[in-house]
């Protein structure tokens, strides 16, 4: 790209296309608003729509649509936003690995009350409380479950109980 000159509509396109985050995006688009003429709302409409497209594919939600129907709007918006994108990107990280390690906790979870309840009760009726408990997402019923294979006194008071723990509204 730094071989075509400055103001040349080429280099524009080159530089979006090039763009791998908001912060490129925001200098080509900054740049091509500086040199194209009031005369060009047109063209700068149809590069406003383009930036909507590709801060789309890019960051993340609705980002794009924050973004104005002008390039001027377009250049104002991804300058006020780009600094804040990174620090929304690593919160909805930080959710999205919490949400993935409390799945693989629970699952995990449930595998155990599945061993404990075969080593207790047999094969048979581990995977029966492991079936009861397989769509056992709630963390705070796991310990419910776990409490019943420790007092249950025979295979059907333990399904009993660990039916009902099931079924139990979130």
């Amino acid at each position: 790209m730094d071989d075509l000159p400055l103001g040349n509509l080429m280099r524009a396109v080159v530089g979006f296309e090039q763009s791998r985050t908001p912060a490129e995006l925001a200098r080509v688009t900054e740049a091509l608003r500086d040199w194209l003429s009031p005369q060009d709302s047109n063209l700068g409409r149809a590069f406003a729509a383009w930036v909507r497209q590709l801060v789309a594919r890019i960051s993340p939600g609705r980002a794009g649509n924050e973004l104005g129907e002008t390039l001027e709007e377009a250049t104002m918006t991804l300058e006020d936003r780009v600094a804040q994108w990174p620090e929304q990107w690593r919160r909805e990280g930080v959710a999205e690995g919490r949400r993935e390690g409390r799945r693989e906790a629970v699952a995990g979870q449930r595998a155990l009350l599945r061993r404990v309840a075969a080593t207790r009760f047999g094969e048979a009726v581990g995977e029966r409380v492991e079936r009861l408990l397989g769509d056992t997402d709630d963390w705070e019923r796991l310990p419910a479950a776990a409490e019943l294979i420790a007092a249950a006194q025979g295979e059907a008071d333990l399904i009993d109980g660990v039916s009902e723990v099931a079924r139990r509204p979130h």
